[in-house]
């Protein structure tokens, strides 16, 4: 195989380091569903919203601390169907009120003072046509925010794109001069 003569004899460890850098910042890229390229392990600060389930006879009933508002979400317990119309009382440490109803079996309550860390014993009152139910739950509401490691993965983001332009930069300056000297070398062997 012959070597392209744009391309100096002692330029081809050049080009693979280059396009080793390249790949090793694209690798983790890469990586798509089903096919992690990282350490197995789960990150320690995965956070889910805080939230409590409670069931009863006739009810199913999510609650996820959503920001600054509680959304409650209630199906029937017989066919997990959503209940719409339900009238909706929380009454818990800081928070008392009647949840308004969005859409599709799902209700909002304003709930500021459960946005501390800490466990929160709450009672709901839920009337639904014919259904009555008074029901007890816990919300906990762990330390640490959630908005930290969307930052920091939104600063690494931008580090991993500039460190990227960087060495395409490089790699097409250092490509153009070999082409130079190629071109300079091939016009002083052969005149024309």
């Amino acid at each position: 195989m012959t070597r392209p003569s744009f391309i100096p004899t002692g330029a081809a460890p050049c080009f693979a380091a280059i396009l080793l850098a390249l790949f090793s910042l694209f690798a983790p890229v890469i990586a798509h569903e089903g096919h992690d390229h990282a350490a197995s392990e789960r990150p320690a600060d995965v956070r889910l919203a805080p939230r409590f389930e409670v069931r009863s006879e006739d009810l199913e009933i999510v609650g996820v601390l959503a920001d600054r508002d509680l959304l409650i979400y209630v199906d029937r317990a017989s066919d997990n169907v959503p209940i719409q119309g339900a009238q909706i009382e929380v009454e818990g440490p800081g928070i008392k009120g009647v949840a308004a109803a969005m859409a599709d079996g799902v209700y909002q309550l304003p709930a500021a003072a459960l946005t501390q860390p800490g466990k929160y014993p709450l009672m709901l009152t839920i009337q639904a046509g014919e259904i009555v139910d008074l029901l007890a739950a816990t919300l906990e509401v762990g330390e640490g925010a959630a908005a930290a490691p969307a930052e920091k993965d939104t600063e690494r983001s931008w580090w991993l794109f500039a460190a990227i332009s960087l060495l395409l930069v490089c790699g097409g300056l250092v490509a153009r001069r070999l082409r130079r000297q190629a071109n300079g070398h091939g016009n002083s062997s052969h005149p024309r």
